[in-house]
């Protein structure tokens, strides 16, 4: 893929969807079948040649959104109107995609457990069932809430996801688990993902993310550093034809990616990713072409409950979000497309938006992408 050619769609991307601004195109094909593949630890070597015919490689279209918050009164509304409810308006995007992905950020455990920090977020093991129904095909938990009641809490998530057949990465029993990639084989494409978090001290009880790391005997995170993600890009290069890497980190609420976000984004596609999908800031930001690979360095909130913070912020741009659609084939990134959606302010569940509705969110894109050298 040629940093050129994906600059060009950027471009083009943005500026059809601000003039048009009539939502997603539909898609007419059926969802295929993601295939979850057992992946070698990271200090394993390369996998071996296989020895059945190759298949021959499709395009393979990937749906990316960001944080998914299923806790506080998001549990509630789960309670009242079920696991599907809260993404009950933008479930038909995510199944007809063939791989949809999504940054999970907060444990799922039956009881409380809470330890001492800023937010502490917690959801009901059935709504689990909503995330299957709305078509999730792989998650990441490198987050700053993976820790919110604990290692049992994790241990919970992780039972959870493995009962419903859902793979993620950033997070495992151990070092090794945690920094594992998880790889789905989809249209004959080997696509391996990775998930890292880096984010800073709460300011208020200064609860240490970084202490979340996991070790080799005790669970936890993958901790992102440039040393970190570059061998784990480089290791998953390996074991698969496309590595998509997901970053938890900046500053929340900033319009602009911070140092460590760039730096981590570069480390990533200078090690071989393709693609990286940012989150934590709770806001949109900008997409930057870098060495012919495509960084967001944060698709926002998707589901999330909103709170004093967010409402005394002009405009809410924490309720401003998007579905990035994404195609990909062997040579990376070839097309892409922003989906405008907007969080319902009180119940924080998000909708598909189209004309006026959907020009914050295009004009927050474009004008955030020009300013990282997307557009003129």
């Amino acid at each position: 893929m040629r940093a050129k050619a994906v600059a060009q769609v950027v471009l083009v991307a943005l500026l059809v969807a601000l003039c048009a601004a009539c939502g997603a195109e539909s898609q007419d094909d059926p969802p295929l079948s993601v295939e979850t593949v057992p992946t070698p630890s990271h200090t394993e070597g390369p996998r071996p040649s296989p020895t059945t015919t190759p298949v021959a490689v499709q395009s393979v279209s990937l749906v990316a959104v960001g944080d998914v918050m299923l806790g506080g009164t998001i549990a509630q509304l789960i309670r009242e109107q079920g696991p599907r409810y809260p993404f009950s308006d933008v479930a038909e995007v995510l199944q007809q995609a063939d791989v949809a992905f999504g940054n999970l950020e907060v444990p799922v455990a039956p009881t409380d457990t809470p330890v001492v920090k800023d937010y502490v977020f917690r959801a009901d093991p059935i709504s689990v069932e909503g995330l299957v129904w709305a078509g999730f095909d792989v998650l990441a938990l490198a987050n700053n809430h993976a820790f919110d009641h604990g290692p049992e809490g994790l241990l919970s998530t992780i039972s959870s996801l493995d009962s419903a057949d859902i793979p993620y990465a950033g997070a495992g029993p151990n070092l090794t688990a945690a920094l594992r990639p998880a790889i789905l084989n989809v249209n004959g494409l080997r696509i391996a993902f990775l998930a890292y978090a880096n984010t800073p001290d709460d300011g208020r009880t200064g609860f240490s993310v970084r202490g979340t790391t996991a070790t080799e005997t005790t669970p936890g995170i993958a901790w992102a550093t440039v040393e970190s993600v570059t061998q784990g890009v480089e290791q998953a290069k390996t074991q698969a034809d496309i590595v998509i890497v997901s970053l938890h980190s900046g500053y929340e609420y900033q319009e602009p990616p911070n140092g460590i976000q760039r730096d981590l984004a570069y480390a990533a596609v200078d090690a071989g990713a393709a693609l990286v999908l940012g989150h934590h800031p709770h806001v949109l930001q900008g997409l930057e072409v870098y060495n012919g690979a495509l960084i967001a360095y944060s698709l926002g909130n998707f589901v999330f409950e909103l709170d004093a913070l967010d409402f005394a912020r002009p405009g809410l741009p924490s309720a401003l979000s998007a579905i990035l659609s994404i195609t990909l084939d062997a040579s990376g990134v070839i097309d892409y497309e922003v989906i405008p959606v907007r969080l319902d302010p009180e119940e924080g569940v998000p909708s598909l938006v189209e004309g006026e509705e959907a020009r914050p969110v295009l004009e927050r894109m474009e004008r955030l992408s020009a300013a990282l050298g997307t557009s003129p």
